[in-house]
């Protein structure tokens, strides 16, 4: 399995060190990729401008799992049975993680499953963190591993 984060904005160093710690204990492959933003544009232009570069990363043969506000809430069993899906069906999954702004339309719209990580906003740093964290739980969680109690 592959997985492919892909967020607007880039991880600062002690965020990165987190990171790193969860992507060590992933089994799976763990791809980043990071878009930066233009913050000259009007707000539906920036989402506009990030969303194209969104969608340039994303792959035709994958999964793609849209992180927002307004997505679905599930636990950390279902997210673990969401990827357990996953790995029967796709080769590989892509996690977007939008800006300041959100989400471009398009990218939502394309995407196959929207989650949510909390009712709070946050920002794209911690989501990062928080969802390596759950693809971690959700790997112990399916090898029935202690970690998730």
């Amino acid at each position: 399995m592959n997985i492919h984060l892909i967020s607007v904005g880039k991880l600062d160093k002690n965020f990165s060190v987190i990171a790193a710690h969860y992507t060590k204990m992933i089994k799976w492959s763990v791809k980043f990729t990071e878009i930066s933003h233009n913050k000259k544009l009007l707000p539906e232009q920036i989402k506009i401008f990030e969303g194209k570069l969104i969608t340039d990363t994303l792959s035709n043969q994958s999964l793609k799992i849209a992180l927002e506000v307004t997505g679905k809430a599930v636990s950390s069993h279902e997210f673990a049975e969401l990827l357990e899906k996953a790995l029967a069906e796709y080769r590989a999954i892509d996690f977007i993680i939008g800006g300041a702004f959100g989400l471009d339309y398009k990218v939502s719209s394309s995407a196959h499953h929207k989650i949510s990580l909390s009712n709070m906003t946050m920002p794209h740093m911690l989501a990062k963190v928080i969802l390596l964290e759950q693809i971690y739980r959700a790997q112990t969680i399916l090898q029935n591993h202690p970690y998730h109690k």
